[in-house]
């Protein structure tokens, strides 16, 4: 598990008046499981690049998880942090037709050249605790929901110390959506890893412990679920 430090993050772009993204301070204790919503142009997806590294922030911010602050790094150094500290699972899978679901579960080790002797094994055990045992299936022919498991099995192929979900269930109907919620939610758990899912869903944010609000690119509240029961 890892914990999160943000400071001084501001993201602008050209032509626009006002930043996108302008978080003074943001901390987040690791195994923590955290839902961040906001309105289309709130800056959320911002946020999520700006947390794994796929972004980078003005000068003077920094982004810390645990002892590490990526907004210090080269692109090529985050890049390579990522992969080995982050999983990210997206609203549209990012999975390669033409490939069985176990060898998408390996493909980002393989190219990467991280492959270790245990992940084949692993990534078999991770198919089967998201619920599917033909791993050998091509995912063209698998339905949107199966797509995400297997999404979210290549995501913990590499134990990240970080899950990182992002509108995972948005495209899914009511009874894939429900599944997913609860596997991001098990396996975050079971594989110790902080969680931050950018959702309006509630059969996500509902079950998560703290909600992180964005407006116009800061943050207009941040309550934790007993709080938001009370």
């Amino acid at each position: 598990m890892l914990p999160l430090d943000l400071s001084q993050i501001s993201v602008s772009y050209p032509g626009l008046l006002s930043p996108v993204l302008d978080i003074p301070s943001l901390s987040i204790v690791a195994g923590s499981r955290v839902v961040v919503t906001g309105a289309s142009g709130s800056g959320k997806s911002t946020l999520v690049n700006i947390l794994t590294g796929l972004e980078h922030c003005a000068a003077g911010g920094s982004i810390r998880w645990g002892g590490t602050d990526i907004a210090a790094m080269s692109e090529r150094s985050r890049d390579r942090w990522r992969g080995a500290h982050i999983g990210l699972v997206m609203q549209d899978f990012h999975l390669f037709p033409g490939l069985s679901a176990v060898d998408n579960i390996l493909l980002p080790a393989r190219l990467s050249r991280a492959m270790q002797p245990g992940d084949p094994d692993r990534a078999l055990m991770l198919l089967y605790a998201v619920g599917l045992c033909r791993a050998g299936q091509k995912v063209e022919t698998m339905s949107r929901g199966e797509m995400q498991r297997v999404a979210i099995a290549r995501a913990l192929l590499r134990k990240p110390g970080v899950l990182i979900a992002d509108e995972p269930t948005a495209s899914l109907d009511s009874d894939s959506g429900d599944a997913v919620a609860r596997l991001l939610i098990d396996l975050s758990v079971s594989n110790e890893s902080t969680l931050i899912v950018v959702s309006h869903d509630p059969r996500l944010t509902d079950r998560l412990d703290r909600r992180i609000t964005l407006s116009a690119g800061r943050i207009a509240s941040d309550r934790e679920h007993r709080e938001m029961a009370a």
